[in-house]
């Protein structure tokens, strides 16, 4: 069946992740994105998977993150049914122990880290592709003055080791500035008492308004993790790490400037001193830092260029089109099992 001239036959089936925190926004803006795409889409989570499968027999049955047992145990009850499944996987390469133990279940493979691909091919999975993960960009992105920032220098996320390192590296430069710092385990920090009235303190995963603190920022921080993390990392084999994090697209979304460490794939996706900035160390953040803050007319051009760049190849809508069309285009032969 072909999905471009069959759309309104083709009923997806959208098994969410179950992840109470951050992924529920990320799965509503597949779902909306879903349904501009398909006709008929059905969101549910592992408790409805196989009774909703069994009753509307969908085209395609999508699972996001697919690492909740419930999930797993449903994905082989229904391999029976020789029913055409994708998994789209999220937090690669950080959890390959896992991951190498799920993709076999699913006709297709969806990784957001380039890194992985050989890897879950040399495992025996024939269809493996690269899919990012998005942005949902706000409905009004306005230009602000440079007298309504209220921050100079922000970063959001977990205090992974790496991170530390690098903000205790760079202190005594942040604490002459209003940067603010949020996010979980940052009182972990070295510096911790020379910045702790910059730094708000959250559970993980749980950012109260990123979007607004992304926008009163004049420089969003990116701090990629690093595979020899040791918090929550489940990569024994050590795969390498080679795309951007959804932070990066998230950032450029809401039209704000955003200085980030170099992964080797940030080229696919953004043009560094075009559309985004980026730093090598501790001297050169500083540098550039000080740079960008004195030259607000330069730091909103390339912003508003990497805003122009996500509206046009790094929303949802384009995510669930490049999907579909990949499924479309190597389609699962009839005796697959």
């Amino acid at each position: 069946m072909e999905i471009s001239n069959s759309a309104e036959n083709f009923n997806v089936l959208f098994v969410t992740s179950s992840v109470p925190v951050y992924f529920p926004v990320l799965e509503e803006s597949i779902y909306n994105s879903l349904k501009k795409a398909i006709r008929n889409v059905t969101m549910v989570t592992y408790e409805n998977l196989v009774k909703t499968a069994l009753k509307i027999k969908p085209a395609l049955i999508i699972v996001f993150h697919g690492f909740e047992e419930g999930i797993i145990k449903g994905i082989q009850d229904l391999k029976q049914y020789n029913f055409k499944t994708a998994l789209w996987l999220t937090d690669d390469p950080y959890f390959t122990d896992v991951t190498k133990n799920l993709v076999l279940d699913y006709d297709y493979v969806f990784t957001q880290d380039t890194g992985c691909i050989d890897f879950y091919k040399d495992l025996g999975c024939d269809n493996v592709y690269y899919l990012p993960l998005a942005a949902e960009p706000p409905a009004y992105t306005p230009i602000l003055r440079e007298e309504e920032y209220i921050f100079d220098i922000s970063f959001i996320g977990t205090a992974f080791d790496n991170r530390l390192a690098f903000i205790d590296s760079i202190a005594e430069y942040l604490v002459t500035k209003n940067t603010l710092i949020i996010g979980c385990n940052w009182d972990r920090l070295k510096s911790y008492e020379l910045l702790k009235d910059k730094i708000l303190l959250l559970p993980f995963l749980v950012y109260e308004n990123s979007i607004g603190y992304y926008k009163k920022s004049k420089i969003n921080m990116n701090i990629h993790r690093s595979i020899e993390d040791l918090t929550f990392n489940r990569n024994r084999v050590k795969v390498n790490a080679c795309s951007i994090n959804n932070r990066t697209f998230e950032i450029a979304s809401t039209g704000s400037f955003q200085m980030t460490d170099i992964r080797s794939d940030l080229e696919k996706c953004y043009i560094p001193g075009v559309q985004i900035e980026t730093f090598t160390s501790a001297v050169d953040f500083i540098e550039k830092a000080e740079r960008y803050l004195s030259n607000p007319a330069q730091r909103k051009k390339i912003a508003m260029e990497g805003l122009k760049r996500t509206l046009i190849e790094h929303t949802y809508d384009k995510r669930v089109q490049q999907l579909l069309k990949i499924i479309e285009m190597n389609p699962k032969k009839e005796n697959e099992i």
